[in-house]
């Protein structure tokens, strides 16, 4: 995927996300979006969230790191909101049992400023880039 869109098309984004988002099937699948800030990165989470089920409100997790929500529906039982932007060093995942979350089928990590973690994140993820080009912004799978 290499598309322009506005904010409008953020839940059409993050549905055409879903249909290519690898289910793994015995570890987490994971979900990394890069951009700047105000790229809109939690927006798109939050639109990923509300095709998922998620019925609570889901919020930047800059200041807790993680958000733990439950799934009602799809393939998925559990969505994990990290926002690594905040993150000095790979050592700050151990206290949320980052090495046991990755492990955890049925489970969507979705890490916002993965580039704060990468050498943390497993080879197999789905990682996508989000930047600003005028009133649009462009989403590029990388």
């Amino acid at each position: 995927m290499d598309r322009l869109y506005t904010e409008q098309d953020t839940a059409e984004i993050a549905q055409n996300i879903m249909s290519v988002l690898p289910s793994a099937k015995h570890s987490a699948t994971i979900l990394a979006l890069e951009g700047d800030l105000g790229a809109g990165k939690t927006t798109l989470t939050k639109s990923l969230a509300g095709l998922l089920g998620v019925q609570e409100t889901v919020a930047s997790p800059t200041f807790v790191i993680a958000k733990f929500y439950p799934i009602s529906n799809g393939d998925f039982d559990t969505l994990i909101h990290i926002d690594a932007y905040r993150i000095e060093s790979i050592n700050e995942l151990g206290p949320l049992g980052w090495e046991w979350l990755i492990q955890q089928p049925r489970t969507l990590i979705v890490v916002e400023w993965p580039e704060k973690i990468a050498a943390a994140l497993p080879a197999q993820k789905t990682y996508f880039t989000i930047s600003h080009e005028g009133d649009q912004r462009r989403i590029k799978q990388i």
